[in-house]
């Protein structure tokens, strides 16, 4: 039986005939990695802005290629999901795109995105957002694909523009990535179904869409399957739900001086110890103990 690397899950996702957009939540550490396994989605996605976060830093480049790639270690061994980095615009140059793809890679990630902003970039949220020329980030997208170490590693092409362009220039865009040899694509900020549509068709390869509560119309997973996208990522939303969450909990807390309100909200240890596996753990422990003994008699 072929066991089947990270990227090749991936490659069949995307590829694999489809009625529903297939949905890549957004994970951060080993607990939201393990959640959204646990759900029984079959891709996760890592974003740039969520590890910023959970390190107290806004989304504005200040994140090392080493603190994203080890966030990657973290999560892949948490997890057996395909995972789809972000790796930004590449942390640099030439040589910092072929460290960050072959450091993305080793560290068992299935896919990154490298995105068309300058060095450093903003987050795609944010205005005064600069592109890159179109052959720069061709260059980019051929310097990922020459140094990967196994073509199943899924490199997509990521363009912010169409804030900056439009979306005729965007897709002329996305269109150029793929000839550059992207394996997919995504266009950012995308809101409307007419966009959406126009997109889709325009393209050879998988294209990718982002759904971000709070700043756009929310699309089903069914109807983006019918307009044509085989993914979508929700990148931020156990992030958001997070802070919810937390800021709740910490509200009931100073304001009553205790939490028998929102017992019921909130996982308690023995919940906590079934989603961290302790009990594998425990038998490891046991049995080192069991050859321990056996070896002293």
């Amino acid at each position: 039986m072929t066991t089947l690397n990270p990227g090749m899950k991936l490659r069949e996702l995307l590829t694999a005939p489809f009625t529903d957009a297939f949905i890549a939540p957004g994970c951060y550490d080993g607990v939201s990695a393990r959640l959204v396994q646990k759900a029984g989605f079959r891709v996760a996605y890592m974003s740039g802005l969520c590890v910023a976060a959970t390190l107290g830093e806004p989304d504005v480049g200040v994140i090392s290629v080493d603190a994203m790639v080890s966030r990657v270690s973290v999560i892949t061994r948490a997890s057996s999901l395909p995972l789809i980095a972000d790796a930004d615009s590449g942390y640099g140059g030439a040589v910092n795109v072929a460290h960050a793809t072959r450091a993305f890679e080793d560290a068992g990630a299935a896919a990154i995105h490298l995105e068309d902003q300058p060095f450093p970039k903003k987050c795609a949220a944010m205005e005064g957002k600069k592109l890159v020329s179109v052959s720069e980030m061709e260059a980019r997208i051929k310097t990922a694909l020459a140094t990967r170490r196994n073509s199943d590693f899924v490199i997509i092409a990521r363009t912010d523009a169409l804030a900056v362009e439009g979306l005729d220039a965007s897709i002329a865009r996305l269109q150029a990535y793929e000839e550059a040899g992207a394996d997919a694509t995504m266009l950012m900020s995308v809101s409307s179904e007419h966009d959406m549509r126009k997109i889709t068709s325009s393209l050879k390869k998988p294209t990718i869409v982002l759904m971000v509560e709070g700043l756009r119309p929310v699309v089903s997973a069914q109807r983006l399957g019918e307009i044509g996208y085989p993914l979508v990522l929700y990148p931020v939303s156990l992030l958001q739900a997070q802070a919810f969450a937390q800021e709740e909990y910490l509200r009931i807390l100073a304001e009553t001086g205790g939490t028998e309100s929102v017992g019921r909200s909130m996982w308690m240890l023995p919940q906590i110890a079934q989603l961290l596996d302790v009990a594998q753990a425990n038998s490891i422990d046991e049995a080192y103990t069991r050859w321990t003994q056996r070896s002293e008699v």
